[in-house]
């Protein structure tokens, strides 16, 4: 199995000004909340004029973001939709981001997701609540 990360960058400044392609054009979010099993979360974005996904890892404390992990292969967006469909499903759930990196690489995940996905609204006094299954308080 190929690793599917080609390159990291140590910010999203470093990862834009290596490729003057990647600050002029638009991008689309493809998820904000990716899970690792054991260990940070990513933001996904996928960069239409080069063809690259990224994830961007959030931040652990200061200003300035996380690292970016450049993944392979380069996809137009049809192929972006075809290996990444159903993703809105799967995004936010402990597991999720090696469901993106198995579909990213054209493979069948190892194993789906199994936490449900948390929501966040907010209460009368505006205490923001986490609401699990079917709405249940957590």
């Amino acid at each position: 199995m190929r690793d599917p990360i080609a390159r990291t960058y140590l910010s999203l400044g470093a990862f834009y000004a290596s490729n003057p392609a990647r600050r002029g054009s638009r991008e689309r979010d493809v998820g904000l909340f990716w899970r690792s099993r054991n260990g940070p979360s990513f933001r996904a974005a996928w960069v239409r004029d080069t063809g690259e996904l990224y994830l961007f890892q959030h931040a652990l404390g200061g200003r300035g973001g996380g690292s970016v992990h450049l993944l392979t292969p380069t996809m137009d967006e049809a192929e972006l939709d075809r290996r990444l469909a159903g993703w809105q499903a799967v995004c936010g759930r402990e597991g999720s981001l090696e469901w993106l990196l198995a579909r990213v690489q054209d493979r069948p995940p190892d194993a789906e997701p199994v936490t449900p996905a948390r929501r966040f609204r907010r209460g009368r006094r505006g205490v923001v609540r986490v609401a699990g299954p079917a709405g249940a308080i957590a």
